[in-house]
């Protein structure tokens, strides 16, 4: 056996013949005996080699046993070693002396050698199990109080050491600050990358924002470099850090952390051939102002995260007390929204799709409304933003899509073929089964599968092109009629948008002008138009609010109105009687 894979023991006494006896005693294929003749030497060895045991004599020159073991034992490296004294048979004081300085065991003279051997072979397995044990438990430590994928400390950590900062800051009477950190849209990056590049974009969040902290001499500036462990960067788990600062003179010193976290952002993250550019929100709560206590702190310091992100996202917020209440209203709405849609309150409004040629309605976007019983409407810019937070919106996206299809069959056996339009949100699109979902839809509704038009986002399908291709072509496959809602707003690469089997282009809104608007407002729109013509893709304009505005959009095949100008969304018996009027007194002459 090679002697680096050895287990050494050092044999420590002045007698030769006791060293030479003991090598013979312990000497073995697996052992590797190192010998010193007297406690200075005993030291330099253990220093040199970290010996597994350690034989020592009691009576040594320069320094004696009892000196070598309570050196040891005071050593790093040297705090569970078993360490063998070797005494004199009746010298009961040198035992005590023995355990006294750390001693794991003794042997009394004279030595009784097959004893001996066998001691050491069973005090050496009980260091390995002991070692083994500890093997902790520093692993079962770890995994109770580390983030797996990052290294830092997580939740359960964080709550330990602020119960002893926050009595420490209140004993001292000075403050502390509680810094909640979510990264904006994080799960685009899974969706779009996938769950590899987010916890590789995660783990170098976790290094940045730890060099970001080590390394700024803000701390100097404000004293906080004064006090040990002055900062703590936790993990949270996901997408979400803390940052707790145990000493603060004042809160402005939580908002310099915070710009520099933001700063600090600024430059993408390089993940392999990728380049990501991804924002913090930051909420802060204050002791003792904020909250006396961890949970409280922690759970303000979340509260304002959350108005931060509201407030546009990449900024921070300080806690409020008037946060809580708007916080408990947003729960409160996010309870009623999932009842509404258990008990069908979500339905579809109708805003009509005018032909700019005929002057007929020849379809209608469906748009979601939820009316509580008591009959107070809540308008769609309160409660979407929560179903897609929460997930609820599949549920509600599902629930739209259903009602607008049973209301398409009932205008088609009325006489009236006229196609619906309905919102796919991302998170719809991206579920594996939803070309199943719009299937299975259809034929429920025994609707005719040309009457059924689908509006994506520019964004959304864009964020996964190659991907997205195929999950249009199933839809294409179906029957129906793809549209670009918004389109304009985002960004598309034109060598992937004619690759897009899409119908119709849906010009956002905010393009919309007259002929009196400024000349690079009606170039943006002629453009948008040239593009639809040489794609051979049909135009839906909305936002239309005055004739004016059609101006712009003549000569352009295809084309369909949408706004206030002809309709407000509304519900779907004032439909009906629309379908039989002809539009055109409200087209430029």
């Amino acid at each position: 056996m090679p002697s680096d894979t050895k287990i050494k023991i050092l044999v420590s006494d002045d007698d030769l013949t006791a060293r030479i006896l003991m090598k013979e005693t312990l000497a073995s294929d697996s052992l590797e005996i190192l010998e010193a003749v007297n406690g200075k030497q005993a030291i330099e060895q253990f220093e040199k080699h970290n010996p597994a045991l350690l034989l020592l004599d009691v009576s040594m020159p320069e320094m004696n046993g009892f000196e070598v073991c309570e050196y040891i034992r005071a050593h790093k490296n040297g705090k569970h070693i078993p360490i063998i004294m070797v005494t004199g048979s009746d010298d009961l004081e040198s035992i005590h002396k023995s355990y006294a300085v750390g001693a794991t065991d003794f042997i009394a003279k004279p030595i009784k050698w097959p004893i001996l051997g066998e001691r050491v072979k069973y005090i050496l397995r009980a260091s390995q199990a002991f070692s083994d044990l500890v093997t902790q438990q520093q692993e079962l430590h770890q995994l109770a109080f580390y983030d797996t994928l990052t290294g830092l400390p997580n939740r359960q950590n964080l709550m330990q050491d602020l119960q002893r900062f926050l009595a420490m800051a209140k004993r001292n009477d000075y403050q502390a600050a509680m810094l909640y950190i979510d990264l904006d849209r994080f799960k685009r990056i899974n969706d779009t990358m996938g769950h590899s590049y987010g916890d590789k974009l995660l783990r170098k969040v976790a290094l940045r924002l730890q060099a970001n902290l080590r390394d700024s001499d803000m701390f100097a500036r404000t004293g906080l470099s004064a006090e040990p462990q002055a900062t703590q960067l936790s993990s949270f788990g996901g997408d979400e850090f803390t940052i707790f600062l145990s000493r603060l003179n004042n809160a402005n010193e939580a908002m310099l952390v915070a710009e520099r976290v933001i700063r600090s952002f600024s430059t993408p993250f390089q993940l392999e051939q990728f380049e990501v550019v991804i924002t913090p929100s930051i909420g802060i709560s204050v002791f003792p102002s904020d909250g006396e206590n961890a949970e409280t702190l922690l759970k303000n310091a979340d509260t304002a995260m959350y108005f931060a992100k509201d407030s546009g996202r990449c900024c921070y917020r300080f806690y409020q007390d008037s946060m809580n209440s708007k916080a408990a209203a947003r729960l409160q709405l996010e309870q009623d929204l999932r009842k509404a849609l258990e008990n069908n309150e979500v339905i579809p409004f109708y805003q009509p799709q005018v032909c700019a040629l005929t002057g007929r309605i020849l379809g209608v976007e469906a748009l979601a409304r939820w009316h509580k019983p008591q009959g107070q409407p809540i308008f769609p810019d309160e409660f979407i933003p929560i179903a897609e937070e929460t997930g609820m919106i599949i549920n509600l996206g599902q629930q739209i899509l259903y009602h607008a299809c049973q209301q398409a069959k009932i205008w088609q056996d009325s006489g009236h073929p006229i196609r619906v339009a309905v919102n796919v949100s991302g998170h719809q699109f991206k579920q594996p089964d939803f070309p199943e979902v719009v299937q299975k839809v259809l034929k429920e509704c025994q609707l005719q599968a040309s009457l059924l038009e689908l509006e994506l986002t520019e964004s959304v399908i864009m964020s996964d092109a190659e991907e997205n291709i195929a999950r249009l072509k199933e839809l294409k496959a179906l029957g129906i009629t793809l549209a670009v809602d918004d389109f304009g707003t985002g960004y598309s690469s034109l060598s992937y948008l004619k690759k897009f089997p899409i119908d119709i282009l849906k010009i956002d809104r905010s393009f919309m002008c007259d002929i009196n608007s400024p000349p690079d407002d009606i170039a943006i729109v002629e453009a948008i138009l040239a593009l639809a013509s040489s794609l051979n893709l049909g135009v839906i304009a909305e936002g239309i609010e005055y004739s004016g505005q059609i101006t712009t959009l003549q000569n352009t095949k295809n084309l369909l109105l949408q706004g206030y100008l002809f309709s407000r969304p509304v519900a779907a018996e004032y439909i009906s009687p629309l379908l039989q009027q002809n539009f055109t007194h409200l087209m430029p002459q």
